[in-house]
């Protein structure tokens, strides 16, 4: 089992969609933890709706959102978005192992954590999932990876924000079978609020597919023995997928 901890509805689409999606599509259940409901999000109509407005909507698309990767469920804890870095580091701490103890992932998958862009609702929430995996004890998952765009692939992501990551530190690289990026192109598609970021992605990459067909991950934490090479498979060494 593999559960996802986010920020917001729409990073689990834009980021690492495809993994999620390979992973639904080789039998592992995925769940989905977010944190807020994106109610202060500034992409195209967003800007212009209320925030209560703007977080119904969004929890409809992380619904169908979620149901397109292939996720089993998903869960929106309803915090003060663009203010994660402002929670009390054990109320963060606390849901993520919540939600370890529901539903007992052996793989956990979140943000890099320097935040990928540098956001400090991804910062914030990457650091309460790597506590949270070291609480959880020997009894808990069995690894934990945070996606990341590693240094060689950064000049794709022109005129964004973008802290990349040095490429030793890259641990799993997955290649994204055409199934599961069909599956995540159709997730970003169901964030109809958020799509004016996709139509600018496919502008800076030319061909989004070929730019994203693979989705490199950090190993930030592991209870196996580390692997002496780079990993294909999130569920390396790991004989179940539950």
């Amino acid at each position: 089992m593999l559960l996802g901890v986010f920020a917001h509805p729409d990073d689990e689409s834009y980021g690492p969609g495809g993994a999620l999606a390979r992973a639904a599509l080789e039998g592992a259940e995925v769940r989905l933890l977010f944190f807020t409901c994106g109610e202060a999000g500034t992409i195209g109509i967003s800007k212009d709706l209320p925030r209560e407005e703007l977080c119904r909507r969004r929890r409809v698309e992380a619904a169908r959102a979620s149901e397109t990767l292939g996720a089993a469920g998903h869960r929106i804890l309803g915090l003060p978005d663009r203010r994660l870095s402002e929670v009390p580091e054990e109320e963060g701490i606390r849901a993520v192992i919540e939600e370890i103890r529901a539903h007992r992932p052996q793989v956990i998958l979140t943000f890099h954590r320097l935040g990928v862009s540098g956001h400090p609702d991804h910062v914030a929430i990457a650091r309460f999932t790597q506590e949270a995996f070291r609480r959880a004890g020997a009894e808990g998952p069995l690894k934990l990876y945070e996606w990341a765009i590693p240094r060689s692939k950064a000049s794709l992501y022109r005129g964004r924000r973008l802290i990349p990551v040095a490429d030793e530190e890259i641990a799993a690289i997955l290649a994204i079978p055409p199934a599961a990026m069909e599956r995540k192109l159709e997730a970003i598609r169901r964030h109809e609020t958020q799509i004016e970021f996709y139509e600018e992605l496919v502008r800076i990459f030319g061909d989004f597919r070929e730019a994203t067909r693979e989705e490199f991950f950090v190993l930030s934490d592991t209870r196996l023995p580390r692997p002496a090479g780079i990993e294909d498979d999130l569920f390396a060494g790991i004989a179940d997928r539950g």
